[in-house]
């Protein structure tokens, strides 16, 4: 069981340490099959090419296998029970059979694997649901930073496969290794998961049907009704990075300003805080890049950007280090804003939000607070207060995500090919000291 698990994962380091796209198996999930499968049925065969293990010993792993995934899962523990179950069955239905047959005879094996017809299925749809359901979510479980990053969606999938493997397979080695546990076979399944790895390179890892998840903002810091700066910011959401979007689409960079051969070591990584709009989505990547938007945005004559306006302070009377700041969000001028969240860092003791209870809050640095607001409140503006310490001012952050885009980001998201579901917005972000 542990060959089984080791070896494809060791086959998934090895395939990837000289190649340059991973998930190779995204839009073609034949690929992983091919790679992975027949190398974990070779190593739960290896150790009996040598060694006879006794049927028993299956049926101890598999109830040992139920107490241990009860103790962690409640419930989780009924696959190895309902095999448990069925590998006493079958054991003396087996002794029976070679009381009047060979020991090693091909219709103990039959009739010994069909009294298993029922956990083998079982196990084979619940693995393979499992199998498909990690397969696709690989493309969107977010993106780890270079070079481990690179490696994570393959060993998860060569993972997962060799655990089907052992859930549907295990209990028949015993038995099957009799005939199956020979160099030549060993070697042959070996051989078939070398030549799956050594083909999957050819493969483009997207189609439409499995896209890559792409995410460009457009990003507006405002101070008042100006705007600071506006920058495209891109981030990605698996294993194979932005620059292997640029490698493939070069439309891109060319839009972005780049010169052809540009060093990656040039381009700067997006600021904390850039992608604040989308929390918690944004912890999905932890690396993101920006790019300048090239020119000056000017705002149109009936054009408002979202900002928050201080009303009142007041000072609690029983309390004189305390204070009540009464606060308004202005939308603006937008029409399809998406959400507003709000990023309270300082002294914050109490707010108008959740039944006035602060959420508990870990991290190293300062007591950071996040709030988000669905969509736009059309009849007046959102209010609220918060009560704080005087002794330090709050930082309040407003990031405001708007589905509305402009001329320049419509023309780059058309950019993006078909293999690619580019999600876009324009967010606005600025920052007050209360």
């Amino acid at each position: 069981m542990a060959l089984a698990l080791v070896l494809p994962v060791l086959l998934a380091v090895i395939r990837l340490l000289p190649a340059t796209t991973a998930m190779s198996w995204f839009a073609h999930p034949w690929l992983a099959v091919l790679t992975y499968v027949p190398i974990s049925v070779a190593g739960m065969l290896i150790p009996r090419i040598s060694v006879a293990e006794k049927l028993m010993a299956s049926g101890s792993i598999d109830a040992s296998g139920n107490m241990v995934g009860t103790h962690l899962i409640p419930g989780n523990g009924f696959f190895s029970f309902i095999w448990a179950c069925f590998l006493l069955a079958a054991n003396s239905l087996l002794k029976t059979i070679q009381a009047k047959f060979r020991r090693s005879s091909l219709l103990n094996f039959s009739l010994y694997a069909l009294s298993l017809a029922v956990p083998i299925l079982i196990s084979l749809y619940v693995g393979v649901m499992l199998w498909q359901t990690l397969q696709e979510k690989m493309g969107m479980a977010g993106s780890i930073p270079h070079p481990f990053g690179f490696f994570v969606a393959d060993i998860i999938m060569a993972a997962t496969s060799g655990y089907v493997v052992i859930l549907a397979l295990s209990p028949l080695i015993p038995v099957a290794g009799i005939w199956l546990a020979s160099s030549r076979i060993v070697l042959f399944l070996v051989s078939l998961s070398i030549l799956g790895a050594s083909v999957s390179p050819q493969f483009f890892p997207y189609n439409t049907y499995a896209p890559k998840r792409i995410l460009l903002q457009r990003t507006f810091s405002t101070q008042g009704q100006r705007i600071l700066g506006a920058d495209y910011d891109l981030a990605v959401f698996d294993a194979n990075s932005l620059p292997f979007v640029f490698k493939n689409v070069e439309a891109v960079p060319k839009f972005l300003g780049l010169e052809p051969g540009f060093s990656w070591k040039t381009v700067s990584k997006s600021p904390s805080g850039t992608w604040m709009a989308i929390y918690p989505i944004s912890r999905l990547f932890v690396e993101s890049y920006r790019f300048s938007a090239g020119n000056k945005v000017v705002l149109k004559d009936d054009q408002r950007l979202p900002h928050i306006i201080l009303q009142n302070v007041k000072e609690d009377i029983l309390n004189p280090d305390r204070k009540r700041i009464y606060v308004e969000i202005d939308m603006g001028s937008l029409h399809e804003v998406w959400a507003s969240v709000l990023n309270i860092t300082g002294p914050l003791t109490s707010w108008s939000f959740s039944d006035e209870r602060l959420p508990e809050v870990v991290n190293g640095g300062p007591p950071s607070y996040i709030c988000r607001l669905s969509g736009k409140d059309t009849s007046e503006n959102w209010k609220f207060w918060l009560e704080a310490n005087t002794s330090k001012p709050l930082q309040v952050d407003l990031a405001v995500l708007d589905h509305e885009l402009d001329d320049d980001t419509r023309t780059l998201l058309h950019l993006f090919p078909s293999w690619a579901a580019t999600i876009a917005g324009s967010t606005y972000l600025s920052s007050y000291l209360i």
